[in-house]
């Protein structure tokens, strides 16, 4: 692809094939496609798929019904007309029904205009408060610039698809792997009072042993398991723009480190909460919902940390308990529950730094603990590579919806 100089003025984009020259033209929508219009179809609500009923019905954000017949006939760009789904877009085609409660384009050309469509953001279009609108007839008029040519529009259509498609493969993937690890988590603990796990590492056969999370601790350090400081001890007035990181709840993830929410405070202050410093490699435990308890090992971004006063430390006895293996523990479906049986409160849970202490954790031996937490550690790990490349792909498409038009 070429990138146009920016000292040139002309209606195109930024970023542009190669072979294309042409200004690109201001016209209205219902000039570039073949129909616009409002559903009008009368049906059965919540029929499934048979023999009799072979023509999909569709609804603002996708199929809905199906049918014994059929009123539309193309490819469709579609949206809400009315509700928070106005401009929300999706693409169909085939033989369908189309609800009265749902926008329709059609167009020969249905990647391009989807895609065109997507980058203009139709929301833009939607008025009132209580329940947003998107008129028919408002969409018709809508001014957009387009390319002269079939063939530049079919391009960027294409690319965009190969785009999406890639997207989507790779969220097929991570979400496959998350699904697999929930199936680990349920069969690699012992549940329901069982003394094994469903599925076992080989080499180990003997039951495990239960313990309280308190019993974990490195007994070594009297701050080893320990909760924030009271919000008196530590309030806005005491943040700083530099100084020591304050872990606050929004920084403590499922099994990971949510590194947006940056506050800090001087480091004297700091040192007066030194029971309530926190370090790299530890694992921090949140108090509040939600979810409840759950938990992350603090990266090794800055050399010591101070806990906001929903979190619990726990610093582990390395000789005797795997870092890993007792995150996982925590973060399972078997430990939450517990947890969410002992805690308190209504429209918010919370536990306490003694409840959580107190409950009950299935250990085996230390080197069957090492051989879980590590094949967690490398499935969290795959996971997380996942959602990275499947984060620059969605960036890398924001860039292109910005450039590939105009």
């Amino acid at each position: 692809m070429a990138k146009i100089d920016d000292s040139v003025k002309k209606k195109v984009p930024e970023l542009r094939f190669p072979g294309f020259t042409d200004d690109w033209e201001e016209r209205k929508l219902n000039e570039n496609v073949e129909n616009i219009g409002t559903g009008r179809s009368s049906f059965k609500a919540g029929l499934d798929y048979s023999e009799q009923t072979p023509y999909e019905v569709l609804g603002s954000t996708s199929v809905i019904s199906y049918s014994d017949s059929f009123d539309h006939s193309g490819n469709f760009v579609l949206t809400a007309r009315v509700g928070a789904n106005a401009g929300n877009l999706y693409k169909h085609s085939g033989n369908v029904k189309i609800s009265d409660n749902t926008v329709y384009i059609q167009s020969k050309n249905l990647e391009f205009i989807f895609y065109l469509l997507t980058k203009y953001d139709l929301k833009k279009l939607a008025f009132g408060t209580g329940q947003p609108l998107i008129k028919a007839s408002e969409l018709k008029n809508l001014k957009l610039f387009s390319p002269k040519t079939f063939g530049e529009q079919q391009k960027i259509g294409s690319f965009f698809k190969h785009l999406d498609d890639t997207i989507a493969l790779h969220q097929r993937k991570l979400d496959l792997l998350k699904e697999q690890k929930k199936g680990y988590l349920q069969k690699m603990f012992p549940k329901n009072g069982a003394k094994v796990p469903e599925l076992r590492f080989a080499g180990f056969a003997d039951a495990w042993g239960q313990r309280k999370l308190i019993d974990v601790k490195d007994n070594e350090d009297r701050y080893s398991y320990t909760g924030g400081p009271f919000g008196s001890d530590l309030k806005s007035s005491d943040y700083t723009e530099i100084g020591v990181r304050i872990i606050q709840l929004q920084n403590i993830g499922d099994g990971k480190f949510v590194n947006d929410y940056k506050i800090y405070t001087s480091e004297e202050k700091a040192r007066s909460l030194n029971s309530n410093l926190i370090y790299p490699g530890e694992i921090i435990i949140a108090k509040m919902a939600d979810p409840l308890a759950r938990a992350t090992i603090l990266p090794k971004i800055e050399p010591k940390y101070l806990m906001a006063s929903d979190g619990i430390r726990l610093k582990i006895n390395t000789d005797y308990f795997d870092n890993y293996y007792i995150l996982t523990l925590i973060n399972s479906d078997v430990f939450r529950k517990e947890a969410l049986n002992n805690s308190t409160g209504t429209t918010r849970k919370r536990i306490g730094l003694v409840t959580l202490g107190n409950l009950p954790m299935m250990i085996p031996s230390f080197e069957e603990q090492q051989k879980i937490g590590s094949f967690f550690k490398q499935l969290d790990e795959t996971i997380d590579l996942h959602q990275r490349k499947l984060d620059l792909l969605k960036e890398q498409k924001k860039g292109f919806l910005q450039k590939m038009f105009v």
